[in-house]
């Protein structure tokens, strides 16, 4: 019985067990799947336990055949003691308890790495209940992590109890879809200091690309020659923010000022700040992508610049919505101007919350864009 429990728990199937004895159950369990370890080869391997964190997933509307998935890469990318909050439409006033392994395949010569995952079931009476359950399982002298991806609005007491406890969050909202009000509340420092927007590390790619046009000796000082800025998304709705995140960095990093209100309507955004040489133009334009992307995506950014030598431009792109290629071109009689292309594929949905995971939780350049976002999406 006890080796038939191990091996389902090692497969991933959950293990139900009372609330009290979660920690008295994996021992049990993790104990004979160690023991079990015959060699270093593929066909039996060891079985590591391994955690770097504690990471608490609130995803209470998110089905299971759409989180699983994620969790799985984000763990494989990251070991966590994963602790899974999902309500059910139980009449009782208790949580109810599963655990169960997620280990990866792994690497000839090398041991297997799982990590384990508790999943806690709630009904409506029991929501309450919900902090005092979580807190208990959260390994010691490790980070606790919130992961939130649904609307805080639906849970907020919950939503602000463990996201007050919590050394960072990371707020994993659709884009587009999500509400400003969703998106105000998630973001709010004085419930986490450390709160990041998991859309926000779409953009390294094309803030490392951006960044390099300036960085050649003698072109540092064409940054505080810009004056205009076009971001080109696709989106399956309305803007989205991955564009106004991009916008909202640049004026964060380079302290431009805004002016007046933006401009918006449901595929376009036009905004004004003030720089150091004038006045900047911002244009954010969107194209539908219809079904073919579930989330948005930056397509291109161009930007201009004005000297006396004449007008300069700088642009980056993707060929088409699916490359995996970001091609860079340059209009200037400064510059190098032979286009080049760089491999930057769009990260999928598990490694924006894996690069939030491995973040420094102190990140200035977040902090100096989050005020434009808002003055962007909201005015």
């Amino acid at each position: 019985m006890a080796e038939t429990s191990s091996d389902a728990f090692l497969s991933g199937e959950g293990i139900p067990v009372e609330l009290h004895d979660v920690e008295t159950e994996l021992v049990r369990l993790w104990g004979p799947s160690a023991e079990r370890a015959g060699g270093p080869e593929l066909e039996n391997p060891h079985v590591t336990r391994m955690v770097l964190a504690n990471l608490v997933v609130a995803g209470h509307s998110t089905s299971a055949a759409e989180l699983e998935p994620v969790l799985f890469e984000v763990t494989a990318l990251y070991p966590c003691r994963s602790i899974i909050i999902r309500k059910t439409d139980r009449p009782e006033r208790k949580i109810n308890a599963e655990v169960s392994a997620l280990c990866q395949i792994p690497a000839p010569g090398s041991p297997q790495i799982c990590s384990e995952r508790i999943l806690l079931l709630s009904g409506p009476q029991a929501a309450d209940l919900l902090p005092g359950a979580v807190r208990p399982l959260l390994e010691a002298n490790l980070p606790f992590v919130l992961w939130w991806a649904e609307d805080p609005r639906a849970d907020e007491a919950l939503f602000r109890d463990l996201g007050a406890e919590c050394s960072r969050m990371i707020l994993d909202l659709p884009d587009p879809g999500t509400n400003q009000a969703a998106l105000r509340l998630g973001l709010d420092p004085k419930i986490n200091t450390h709160t990041r927007d998991a859309a926000w590390f779409s953009l390294t790619n094309w803030r490392e690309l951006v960044a390099q046009f300036f960085d050649p000796p003698g072109h540092l000082e064409n940054l505080a020659l810009i004056d205009s800025v076009r971001i080109d998304a696709l989106s399956p709705g309305p803007l989205p923010r991955t564009a106004a995140w991009l916008a909202a960095w640049l004026a964060g990093q380079l302290n431009w000022t805004p002016i007046g209100t933006p401009e918006r309507s449901t595929h376009e955004l036009k905004a004004q700040f003030q720089g150091p040489n004038g006045p900047i133009k911002v244009e954010i334009t969107t194209q539908n992508s219809g079904s073919a992307l579930t989330q948005a995506q930056i397509q291109g950014i161009t930007l201009t610049t004005a000297n006396a030598q004449g007008a300069e431009r700088f642009r980056l792109e993707r060929p088409t919505p699916d490359s995996s290629q970001i091609h860079a071109k340059i209009n200037s009689t400064s510059y190098c101007t032979l286009p080049r292309v760089v491999n930057a594929p769009e990260p999928t949905r598990a490694k924006r919350v894996a690069a939030a995971l491995q973040a420094s939780r102190v990140d200035p350049t977040f902090d100096h864009a989050l005020p434009h976002l808002f003055w962007l999406l909201e005015g």
